[in-house]
């Protein structure tokens, strides 16, 4: 198997790991790509980042209420 941050993965394909990424898992190697995208343009003075491990993605929230979301303009 392969590990991954310290946990040990079956050979074949992992649909998520503990970390939210997608990896190929194989006795050549270990290939990983990440399900989430990470926020880069939104309004930084009202807004802050915060990561949604349940959905493996980030969240864009405002500063002084963080039930409500934020516009995101780009993410990569």
């Amino acid at each position: 198997g392969c590990m991954v941050n310290g946990k040990l993965y079956p050979f074949g394909r992992i649909e998520r790991t503990d970390d939210c990424y997608r990896c190929s898992c194989s006795e050549g190697g270990l290939e990983c790509c990440s399900l989430f995208h990470t926020p880069v343009a939104y309004d930084n003075k009202k807004c802050k980042v915060v990561f949604n491990k349940e959905r493996c993605d980030y969240d864009v929230v405002q500063k002084d209420d963080p039930s409500k979301k934020c516009f995101v303009y780009a993410r990569v």
